[in-house]
């Protein structure tokens, strides 16, 4: 009579058991798939930048260069953000206000000159993805404030 009542007992048992597990586990699984999730973007994000950055200097190198290169350096600039801006509304979209772009000339003497291009993108100016403060670890998942690309390229 008594084991009668003990069968009857244990599914409840058992339900119980499971919200416990599942209580523990959840959270665990959520954080490896969320911050899989970030981090996946966030790689897509610095190999769009790396491209930006190439295209940015691949158009700016085919502006012909003349004898003042402060002159050169503002029309190359136009080339490689005009460049950036229609890589962005082909594909339907404006260009980030966090992105940033900066060119440079470096002048080797008579190995030619090069022009090199960095792009900075802001993660922290337009929040992405929220982060959990967790005491004594941090913000969770930890992500980089600042993503950067550079490229150059030789004028010849």
């Amino acid at each position: 009579m008594a084991s009668d009542r003990l069968v009857r007992r244990l599914p409840r048992r058992l339900a119980g058991a499971s919200a416990i597990e599942f209580a523990l586990i959840f959270p665990i699984v959520f954080a490896i798939v969320y911050g899989g999730i970030c981090y996946g973007y966030i790689y897509f994000l610095q190999q769009r930048i790396n491209f930006l950055a190439q295209e940015a200097v691949r158009a700016a190198i085919a502006v012909a260069p003349g004898n003042n290169s402060g002159a050169y350096l503002a029309a190359a600039q136009a080339q490689g953000n005009l460049a950036i801006a229609r890589n962005f509304t082909a594909a339907g979209a404006t260009v980030p206000p966090a992105l940033t772009v900066s060119y440079t000339l470096q002048e080797d003497g008579s190995a030619g000159d090069t022009l090199v291009a960095v792009i900075t993108y802001s993660l922290t100016t337009p929040t992405l993805f929220p982060t959990i403060p967790i005491p004594l670890v941090g913000a969770v998942p930890p992500l980089p404030p600042v993503l950067t690309a550079t490229a150059a390229g030789r004028l010849s």
